[in-house]
């Protein structure tokens, strides 16, 4: 029932006020005065316009020659808004008629640099649902690269990049999440493809992946205890490359039991062992030399017998897959002091026969003519002949003294005789020169003369006899 009220008529009846009515009704104000506003902007291009020419007309009128600033004052004076537009501009219709535009090209402004220069948040759907509000798109690439990055090796048709749309929150504080967070939400909602599971890594390189963490820890350890089987407890073992469990998502393609993991990638992880290692090792002795001036040359006794040292050596082994690659010392205790050996020797010269004849040209070993019957007479001594053996060395045969140094007419030229003293003599026959004088004492070995051709003979060679208690024998058997 509408509401009472009297008129001069009597009563009448207030009808309920339509709502629909009024929205038609301030739909309409609201489209007229839009009206009047689009008209009011498209006049001002046309005003301007307008009073553009009015001033350019003004300003060609100006020349050099007329403008003086008495002229320019008057002008600026005359040039003048008429009196009802200037009357129109001075009330509160006209001044807000005139602060439109401004005002309108501020908002403007305003409105671009909020939408471009502030940071507004952006909301984040996985398959058309809300997951999260983020602070900038850069939240979302590090979210989406790790997600990437667990679903590599997965080939599979099924996307899991989120659909990003900006959101248009109330003002005041807005909770954000993090790329961890978004992350984290992403898997969640993928568990048909990617799982949290544990990678095992050799060298960068990826195996594969296990949900069964512990069991692949106990099977790696398992390979560093079976390598040390047999060794004591100093033994040590590591991995000799780099092998890594790393817990993440992984892609559910990717996931294996720890036992087949491991078997997957064991030909390619090596294993260092290192353990100690002693041992016993001898040490040499030195060789000490005493000299006897009381001694010939040829004596020599061991006064101090060597012994060699001992000592006890610990290594610290280094095996890699088995194969053993170094041995570092670690340390050596003396068990035995090593016994240095003391040898004294004769510096007197020895004159006292070996009993023992060298060759007596050393510079020839040749044999001309033998000890046999020869010419229809025995020949005594071997002779030794050769290329170039005129002026060498000849040299005693053992050590003596010389009974005869010289020349003399029985047929030898040039010739000594050294007296062995043990029943012994030789003879060295047709020397160029003789170096030595009778009753000289000579070592074996020492130089008595030159080779020659001196006394009864057809060319250059050494005549050499040896005497047997006063009787001529053989000399070749004692010299060759």
């Amino acid at each position: 029932m509408g509401t009472k009220f009297i008129s001069v008529e009597g009563f009448g009846e207030i009808r309920p006020v339509n709502k629909d009515y009024i929205k038609r009704v301030n739909k309409k104000n609201f489209d007229r005065r839009l009206k009047k506003a689009v008209r009011f902007v498209k006049r001002i291009p046309v005003e301007f316009s307008r009073d553009l020419k009015v001033v350019k007309s003004k300003i060609g009128d100006i020349t050099w020659s007329t403008l003086t600033p008495v002229k320019f004052l008057r002008g600026v004076r005359n040039f003048h808004i008429s009196t009802s537009a200037f009357e129109f501009m001075r009330t509160p219709k006209g001044i807000a008629t005139m602060a439109a535009p401004v005002l309108a090209a501020a908002v403007l402004v305003l409105t671009v640099c909020f939408w471009t220069c502030s940071d507004r948040p952006l909301t984040v759907s996985l398959d058309g649902e809300y997951i999260a509000t983020i602070e900038s798109d850069g939240v979302l690439t590090q979210a989406s690269a790790q997600m990437h990055s667990a679903l590599s090796d997965v080939d599979t048709t099924e996307k899991a990049t989120p659909v990003m749309q900006i959101s248009y929150p109330r003002f005041g504080e807005v909770e954000t999440a993090s790329a961890t967070d978004v992350y984290e939400i992403m898997v969640d909602n993928h568990e048909a493809i990617v799982a949290d599971a544990s990678g095992l890594y050799v060298d960068g390189v990826f195996y594969g992946a296990t949900e069964d963490k512990e069991t692949l820890s106990v099977a790696l350890t398992q390979i560093l205890t079976d390598a040390k089987a047999g060794y004591d407890e100093t033994t040590e073992t590591t991995f000799n490359n780099d092998v890594q469990v790393v817990t993440d998502v992984y892609a559910t393609e990717s996931l294996m039991t720890a036992e087949d993991l491991v078997a997957s990638a064991r030909e390619n992880i090596s294993v260092r062992l290192e353990t100690d290692y002693t041992m016993q090792e001898e040490v040499a002795y030195n060789t000490i030399t005493e000299t006897d001036d009381t001694q010939d040359t040829t004596y020599s006794e061991v006064k101090t017998q060597g012994v060699k040292g001992l000592n006890e050596v610990q290594y610290r082994l280094v095996y890699i897959d088995g194969v053993k690659t170094d041995a570092i010392l670690q340390s050596t205790t003396v068990i035995n002091e090593p016994v240095d050996e003391v040898i004294v020797v004769g510096t007197q010269e020895s004159y006292a026969p070996t009993g023992s004849f060298t060759w007596p040209v050393p510079s020839c070993y040749e044999v001309s003519s033998h000890y046999k019957w020869r010419w229809g007479r025995m020949h005594s001594g071997i002779d030794i002949a050769g290329p170039g053996i005129y002026g060498q060395n000849i040299v005693a045969s053992d050590s003596g003294t010389v009974e005869w140094a010289g020349w003399d007419s029985s047929g030898y030229g040039n010739y000594v005789i050294i007296d062995h003293g043990n029943g012994y003599k030789t003879l060295y026959g047709h020397c160029c020169e003789v170096y030595v004088s009778i009753g000289q004492q000579v070592s074996k070995g020492d130089v008595i003369g030159g080779v020659g051709a001196t006394g009864n003979v057809t060319g250059t060679h050494l005549h050499f006899e040896i005497w047997e208690n006063g009787s001529k024998i053989d000399p070749y058997p004692f010299i060759s």
